[in-house]
């Protein structure tokens, strides 16, 4: 029965990492199952010097301060939602770390992560086809588009998957031409979808981060002639949407126009109204610096500061601060943004050190994301943002590289 429970315990983090990319209806209990299989071999954890890991200390100290703010400013109305939220922080710290996982299995994790994105793709274009069908066009854009969760973290997802196949499918297939071609094919499969998806940091990321990828990752063996390729691919699939889908960049073209003296508070654009928003977050820190005002009290007192000062866009849509750092300070106070610049920056600055160029790619990919998003206000984000923050900790890009899966 042990060997049996063992199989399952290794086949989950597999099974999660493929079903990440539709949401948290299946992933919720796929990571409690997983957690319940560990606990039978609790007596035998391999990794117990891990628990001074400065890196599991880092990440669970994120749930424990949300546990403290969240009994010291309790609120009734809403007493477990933001430790339930965050429990990711507690839980993929202790499998991770703690767990003996094989480079096999941590492969597997990977490619099972890309295949999701993929039928997740396939799922998400076939769907707005069959509304094109119908004489509707617009589940080609932004949120119609990106059918299992918000636009935006879809397409964070999506540029993972990007760096994932130009760090590993390249080097594991390289004797394998179809493989390889295949690789290409998920490449602009997954470039067409985050320009689909409308996410202006999504968008923003995807053409900054392929280029990174290429000058640290190939520099030695790329030559010319692929750099024209992947310039003009990304070019031909711009100018495609933009002729057939041109609202994609409408929402990119709003950037421009904001300034402050131009905001309308009653504006619900998304560039417009973050301006306003954190505008109040900076207030509201200054005034809270050291606790904030409680986890669970966070939106409710952002809502109750859109109304004072009649910010009528951010309160009809119920906004949160739209930055996590503004989110997390503003909950949890000092102490909580300053782990969270850990587990942000220090994860860039870590990666710099030790030339972990994966790590890097991901750091720079969810700093990005939370600096116009609070990304950690949602399971679909603390789940992705918890797993492989302690999956790309735990396993070296190296040994993950030199082996086919």
């Amino acid at each position: 029965m042990l060997k049996n429970i063992k199989l399952i315990f290794y086949s989950l983090p597999v099974l999660i990492a493929f079903i990440l990319p539709f949401g948290n209806a299946l992933t919720s209990p796929l990571i409690a199952l997983w957690f319940l299989t560990s606990l039978f071999f609790i007596n035998g954890i391999s990794k117990k010097t891990n628990l001074k890991n400065e890196w599991f200390l880092i990440i669970t100290g994120f749930f424990i301060l949300t546990v403290i703010s969240n009994f010291i400013f309790y609120n009734a109305n809403d007493p477990l939602n933001a430790i339930e939220i965050k429990l990711s922080f507690l839980l993929f710290p202790f499998l991770f770390f703690l767990f003996e996982i094989n480079y096999l299995v941590a492969r597997r994790i990977i490619a099972s992560f890309v295949s999701g994105c993929l039928f997740a793709c396939i799922v998400c274009i076939g769907r707005a086809f069959k509304h094109l069908f119908q004489g509707d066009s617009s589940y080609f854009y932004y949120s119609n588009f990106s059918y299992f969760m918000h636009s935006a973290y879809f397409a964070m997802y999506l540029n993972l998957a990007v760096v994932f196949v130009f760090l590993f499918y390249f080097k594991w297939f390289k004797d394998k031409p179809s493989y390889k071609l295949f690789s290409f094919v998920l490449i602009g499969l997954f470039s067409l979808c985050i320009i689909l998806c409308s996410s202006k940091i999504g968008i923003i990321s995807l053409f900054l981060l392929i280029p990174l990828t290429i000058a640290l990752e190939y520099k030695s063996t790329i030559k010319l002639k692929h750099y024209i390729v992947a310039f003009a691919s990304l070019l031909i699939i711009t100018f495609s949407i933009y002729t057939f889908v041109p609202q994609v960049f409408d929402r990119l073209r709003s950037v421009t126009v904001v300034t402050k003296a131009n905001i309308d508070k009653t504006a619900t654009e998304s560039s417009s109204v973050r301006l306003l928003i954190w505008k109040e977050c900076t207030e509201l820190v200054k005034s809270n610096i050291l606790l904030g005002v409680g986890v669970s009290h966070a939106n409710e007192t952002l809502y109750k500061i859109y109304e004072q000062h009649g910010i009528t866009g951010a309160l009809e849509k119920k906004l949160n601060a739209h930055n996590q750092f503004f989110q997390t300070f503003i909950g949890i106070g000092l102490f909580g943004f300053l782990n969270l610049l850990l587990m942000t920056i220090g994860v860039i600055i870590y990666a710099i050190r030790s030339k972990n160029n994966l790590l890097l790619f991901f750091g720079l990919l969810t700093t990005s994301n939370f600096l116009v998003e609070s990304m950690l206000q949602t399971s679909a984000g603390n789940v992705f943002f918890g797993f492989f923050l302690c999956f790309l900790l735990v396993f070296n890009k190296d040994k993950l590289t030199h082996a086919s899966t």
